[in-house]
């Protein structure tokens, strides 16, 4: 009951008022009267749906009873339906301290809280809701979940006991959602390992649980374990054939198998059962620059229909930016890959030379794994925000805070994005750059930055939303390892046989390359071929590796599989034991063409028709290494035959490719990163176009 109700209560008025008071006393009834209407009439329309109409009458009320818990509440179920976590927290926040016995209230807020990852926020909450109805076993469980995700397990099985005392008959599925609980903290926490644990346990009290087979599904998987973590995926859609998870975990562990046209298929199951799926549309549209039997055009046509999709309707239209008179301009990147990752290795040169008396830097980092790289990036980041357990609001609500005047974005449609935020402009300036071989299909996106030997004008421009900037030299700037390591000779003088190698992520070893590297190591009397790769740890993965090249022709004695190592020393120094590097195409390496170049190992790669299949062109042409360029694949095999065949002229190259690259724009970041700033101020004061 409302304060005015209570205090202004119909007929309770003495019969004999004096007009003055009668009349205050019908303006009291009248605005009770008005305030439940009101209530009524939210209330139905939030059943129905309309939550604008709500909206509308929650506020009504509000305007005649700032007080008002209940509204205050409906208003907070009013913004969570429109995925505002924000201002349903601060709603519910204010019908808490409007009406702080109220149980319901209390759980409504710890239950936001727990949906925006405050999860320490929301144990009070939950606790104090179980103090006003502690015979709730749900409640219970709901605490026990903020408990784990707070780091305190100890306290969350008692809190699951409790629930199993209250419901025995589900007592053991409780114990199985305990184990769920912790395994997905364990997950989000970025150690997969103990998560396998904890998953498996679920398993052995839920064994046909398809939600926590997809958990060991993903822990396997981001173990680099993808041949078993298909085995979890399968079971899953077996299970429960109308899970798009099941589908999309299905589809990430075939596409790291290299298998895209199986990948493909599973992504658009989940698509079709889930239309909404931003994993699965993202993972289908990434893998499908990894498969070989799509034209360009079928691709763009893809992201394309991923951008009408998810286009935001309210989106607000690009305003045209006013230039940054006295004061430097808001430059903003967008990442989830601020920490030992390949993106990082070409962003951090341009963080650390950006000319702070004209860039004021702000990097937003989206991922959950922080590291020695980290911690160098945001030193070099003026104003540094981890967004990961942001939702989509309140990372728009941040980032309009910061009030940028240009807004990179570093992923693309690869784990972490967050594409959905800049559907909403979010800023004057928009800009997709470095993380993703390909256009956004955002058309909320402004521009893309590229170079003209990745990106030919023409044909290149007709296939992206984004305005193509190209930079005059390369798009692309390496930071050579802080810790550096000797080149050495080819090792071909030494083992007496020429080494070709391959570092590439395993995703990009299609048949096509395993064709071209088979015939290249069949036409070199007594060459090997070298394949170092995350995954390869896995034994299914090298079984399944070397059964393809036993399939193309080559005895895969003639292989050598090397498994990653942590240490990036060892990494770079294994490289020493390749005389050749190869690419892998359509989808070409980058940073390690970077990392083979810098160690001393020429590098051949095969130009196509995309950015993803030419950026080998753009690094090899910017060192004036263009014969190292095919553009046929019999071109691609007749340079790395020759290349081997030539010792000497091999033996020359390696030694200059060092100091070759240590004296390109490839690692000037001082040079590079003015090319950069100068596109920015071109974006910047262009407008609207």
């Amino acid at each position: 009951m409302s304060l005015i109700s209570r205090i202004f209560r119909k007929g309770s008025a003495p019969l004999s008022q004096p007009p003055a008071a009668r009349r205050i006393a019908e303006a009291a009834g009248a605005a009770v009267d008005r305030v439940q209407a009101l209530m009524r009439e939210g209330n139905e329309q939030f059943r129905s749906g309309a939550m604008q109409a709500a909206q509308h009458a929650f506020e009504a009320v509000l305007e005649l009873v700032p007080n008002h818990a209940r509204a205050h509440y409906m208003l907070s179920g009013v913004a969570f339906q429109r995925r505002d976590l924000a201002a349903a927290i601060e709603f519910a926040r204010k019908a808490v301290a409007f009406e702080p016995g109220n149980p319901d209230f209390r759980f409504s807020l710890g239950s936001l809280y727990s949906a925006s990852h405050q999860h320490q926020a929301a144990v009070p909450e939950f606790q104090q809701a179980l103090r006003l109805r502690p015979e709730n076993a749900q409640w219970h469980v709901e605490l026990a979940t903020a408990l784990t995700h707070s780091g305190r397990p100890r306290e969350a099985q008692e809190e699951y006991e409790a629930a199993a005392r209250l419901s025995p008959g589900d007592a053991q599925a409780l114990r199985a959602r305990a184990r769920y609980d912790l395994a997905t903290a364990r997950l989000e926490a970025g150690d997969p390992l103990a998560a396998e644990q904890a998953f498996s346990e679920a398993a052995a009290l839920a064994p046909d649980s398809p939600a926590i087979i997809v958990g060991l599904g993903t822990c396997l998987r981001d173990q680099q374990r993808p041949v078993d973590a298909e085995t979890y995926a399968r079971q899953a859609v077996a299970l429960a054939p109308d899970l798009a998870d099941g589908w999309t975990l299905l589809g990430s562990v075939l596409c790291a198998q290299g298998r895209h046209a199986e990948a493909l298929t599973a992504y658009r199951k989940a698509i079709e059962l889930l239309p909404g799926s931003e994993a699965a549309w993202s993972g289908m549209l990434f893998a499908m620059n990894y498969a070989t039997d799509f034209t360009s055009r079928e691709i763009f046509e893809a992201h394309l229909r991923w951008g009408e999709r998810f286009a935001d309707p309210e989106s607000r239209p690009r305003v045209r930016a006013a230039p940054a008179t006295g004061r430097r301009v808001r430059l903003g990147y967008l990442s989830a890959d601020l920490c030992q990752h390949p993106v990082a290795f070409f962003l951090e040169p341009i963080l650390r030379h950006h000319d702070r008396t004209q860039f004021e830097l702000f990097c937003y980092y989206s991922g959950r794994k922080s590291d020695a790289v980290t911690e160098r990036l945001k030193a070099h980041s003026e104003h540094w925000q981890a967004v990961s357990e942001l939702p989509d609001p309140d990372l728009e609500r941040a980032l309009r805070g910061d009030a940028l005047d240009i807004l990179v974005e570093l992923n693309g449609h690869t784990e972490g994005e967050r594409l959905a935020v800049l559907a909403r402009r979010v800023a004057p300036v928009q800009v997709s750059y470095l993380g993703y071989p390909n256009t956004t299909g955002l058309r909320a996106m402004d521009y893309r930055i590229t170079d003209a030997r990745a990106d030919p004008p023409g044909e290149a421009d007709r296939l992206h939303v984004e305005k193509l900037v190209r930079l005059p030299e390369t798009f692309l700037c390496y930071a050579p390892p802080p810790r550096p390591v000797a080149t050495r000779v080819p090792p071909s003088r030494t083992a007496g046989h020429v080494t070709f190698g391959s570092f590439n992520n395993f995703a990009k070893i299609n048949p096509i390359c395993v064709e071209l590297w088979t015939r290249i190591v069949c036409s070199v009397p007594g060459a090997t071929l070298l394949i170092k790769t995350q995954g390869l740890q896995d034994p299914g993965l090298r079984d399944l590796l070397l059964q393809r090249f036993r399939a193309a022709g080559l005895d895969p004695q003639r292989v050598v599989v090397v498994p990653p190592v942590a240490d990036h020393v060892e990494h770079m120094a294994t490289y020493g034991r390749v005389d050749i590097a190869l690419d892998t195409f359509p989808y070409h390496g980058t940073t390690t063409t970077m990392e083979a170049l810098w160690m001393g190992v020429p590098v051949v790669t095969l130009a196509g028709d995309r950015h993803a299949s030419r950026v080998g062109v753009s690094i090899l042409r910017a060192l004036g290494l263009d014969d190292l360029v095919a553009y046929t694949p019999d071109a691609y095999v007749a340079t790395a035959v020759r290349l081997a065949q030539e010792t000497s002229a091999l033996g020359r190259l390696a030694a200059d490719l060092r100091a070759r690259l240590a004296g390109s724009v490839l690692t000037d970041g001082a040079r590079f990163t003015a090319h950069l700033e100068q596109a920015y101020r071109k974006m910047l004061y262009a407008g609207n176009e």
